[in-house]
């Protein structure tokens, strides 16, 4: 459940911060179609080289592959949780004078928050289409690569790829997710290392790392934290429908579809290309072989 007084109130940040990244990304793609492989998961899977040879078609791929899968499983998730939004009013009514059934009521909510945050973090889609859009935002080019082993490393990633070089090409998502990321909540999440008490949660993992610098976070501090995520997913989803869009309205008339880029160059030493056309009728992108 969330507090519909909250939302309101860090919407116009969140949301400021979201689409300022996108428009960055977009402005600064270094080919005019990245952004595109950014929102249908472009990947080169890491085949080996017995493999390449036996492929009749080109490594790259377009679509949702196992990441994209349990991205799906994680919005069929999160998805009913972040329609249910309620006014503290309303949430205060329902209880009436019965203060004990509220106070269970809102720790269990929290227990389910710390929950879906945990997941949030987890989900490497996620992490991928952020590092790219940084990527791009930075005049980088799309990377098609993905390892779970590099994945596994999330503080790395958000810190090093996505908080630090946004520092000046989009300071407000930068800071944004400087204030919501913390890899000491998200593990002691994972190993169950916290406890809820005197209106706090208590972190029980602050020695095992050099970089936990926290004891306890109070039920305010968690509640903005925690919206600000739900806010930035929300956006998210709203950037990538917008950008959709964009993109299918400009392939409707190009006979051979939108111009990709592959990081590889081909035997006359020009670069690689494909096209990527959109099916209507289907909903869907393919390959323009």
């Amino acid at each position: 459940m969330l507090f519909e007084e909250t939302m309101n109130f860090y919407q116009d940040q969140v949301e400021a911060a979201v689409d300022q990244l996108y428009e960055m990304a977009f402005k600064n793609q270094v080919a005019e179609n990245d952004l595109l492989l950014v929102l249908e998961n472009g990947l080169r899977p890491d085949y080996n080289e017995a493999q390449l040879k036996r492929l009749k078609s080109s490594p790259y791929q377009i679509g949702p592959h196992y990441i994209g899968l349990r991205y799906d499983t994680f919005y069929q998730f999160i998805n009913y949780y972040r329609k249910g939004i309620k006014s503290k009013i309303e949430f205060e009514n329902e209880f009436g004078d019965d203060v004990k059934t509220k106070e269970s009521f809102l720790n269990f909510n929290r227990d389910f928050q710390l929950l879906l945050y945990m997941k949030f973090w987890e989900t490497d889609l996620i992490l991928r289409r952020l590092s790219n859009l940084s990527s791009l935002a930075q005049g980088k080019p799309y990377s098609w690569e993905y390892s779970q082993n590099v994945f596994n490393k999330r503080r790395n990633i958000i810190q090093d790829e996505i908080v630090k070089p946004l520092r000046l090409i989009s300071p407000l998502f930068s800071v944004l997710i400087d204030e919501i990321y913390s890899n000491q909540i998200r593990n002691a999440v994972a190993h169950s290392q916290y406890y809820i008490l005197f209106n706090s949660i208590n972190l029980t993992n602050k020695d095992q790392n050099q970089y936990n610098k926290l004891t306890r976070i109070s039920f305010d501090d968690w509640e903005e934290m925690f919206t600000k995520v739900m806010l930035l997913y929300n956006f998210l989803i709203k950037n990538i429908n917008k950008y959709q869009v964009e993109y299918q309205e400009n392939v409707r008339d190009k006979q051979f579809g939108l111009l990709i880029c592959f990081p590889e160059k081909n035997v006359k030493g020009s670069q690689k290309t494909g096209w990527l056309k959109y099916d209507f009728s289907q909903k869907r992108w393919y390959w323009n072989h």
